[in-house]
């Protein structure tokens, strides 16, 4: 079975659009398996593309897109969170986006080396400290020592304390957290996590395949798509994590898998807006502020993108891999 046979029909030829050269690109770097050296045109468009210009006109020096003197000042459309918009765009590193790193690496860091905004508590800084890790290996900081000080943390608190996973704010029921921080170890070396983390990587998609998951009741605001994100989570890219690992094949994972699939499924329950989607694509579901060049209610190819990627890492692909 194909990941086409799961959801009956082929959105890639959609994802191809040049209207989109960020989703573009994501395709053929990760569906179609280019190297990354034959893409470099592809990904250079993302940076000509009219949302991109948009923020790399807001960049100021000094200040960038927020305040210097406080990397996580203005959420999702800060310095921070602009720095993660662009690592889920998949845009190239830049003189604009070295000096928000540098920014980050100098004065977003606590004692320890991980990352979050003011004091540290549980889970909060676990979420932003993936979200860095994200950002920093995307734009070329992975060998960086603060960079690698933030993954000794990261590792070890896992490992040693994995009763903090949840966010305290949610009664330890949040995922969000454990989702990022999973999303920053299977995309440090790429697609292919590093075997030096499997034990992490473990723990993490343990707790994440632990809970017991009410689609229709407490986890159905969390789990509705969204693109992009800041700290919050959702089905399609929790799915997408887990699709990464060895629990891909897990009786647990294969449930979540099939209500994301379900999602593209106009006649299942899965469809909380009722969509009639006869492409196989994905809704955005809930509105996001940054970055709003896709309505709401409206197909994704962001969200279509991770979507397929996942059930061909699932699935296996014979159709655009090579």
């Amino acid at each position: 079975m194909s990941w086409v046979d799961v959801i009956g029909r082929d959105p890639v030829p959609w994802l191809l659009d040049p209207g989109n050269p960020s989703a573009r690109f994501l395709t053929l770097r990760h569906i179609f398996r280019r190297p990354a050296a034959s893409l470099q045109e592809e990904q250079a468009r993302i940076l000509t593309w009219a949302p991109v210009l948009r923020l790399r006109r807001h960049w100021v020096p000094i200040n960038f897109w927020g305040r210097s003197t406080g990397p996580y000042y203005g959420g999702p459309v800060g310095n921070f969170g602009t720095l993660f918009l662009l690592t889920q765009l998949g845009t190239p590193r830049i003189p604009e986006t070295d000096a928000v790193c540098e920014n980050l690496l100098e004065r977003g860091r606590m004692p320890d080396g991980s990352f979050a905004p003011g004091d540290k508590t549980a889970a909060p800084w676990l979420a932003y400290t993936g979200i860095a890790l994200q950002v920093l290996t995307h734009f070329g900081y992975e060998d960086d020592p603060r960079t690698q000080q933030a993954w000794d943390v990261l590792t070890e608190t896992v490992q040693k304390h994995p009763d903090t996973l949840g966010c305290t704010l949610a009664g330890r029921g949040c995922r969000a957290a454990a989702v990022k921080a999973l999303g920053a170890l299977v995309h440090r070396n790429g697609d292919r996590p590093l075997e030096n983390d499997a034990e992490t990587i473990d723990i993490l998609c343990t707790f994440l395949l632990s809970h017991s998951y009410e689609w229709d009741g407490r986890d159905f605001d969390w789990t509705l798509p969204r693109f992009p994100r800041y700290y919050e989570t959702d089905l399609v890219e929790l799915t997408h994590v887990l699709a990464h690992t060895e629990h891909r094949s897990d009786p647990a994972c294969r449930q979540v898998i099939q209500r994301m699939v379900d999602m593209a499924n106009p006649t299942d329950s899965a469809n909380p807006l009722g969509s009639l989607n006869p492409a196989g694509r994905w809704i955005k579901a809930k509105t996001t502020p940054a970055l709003s060049e896709e309505r709401i209610h409206q197909p994704s190819r962001w969200l279509t993108f991770e979507a397929v990627h996942a059930l061909a890492l699932v699935y296996g692909d014979e159709i655009y891999a090579p």
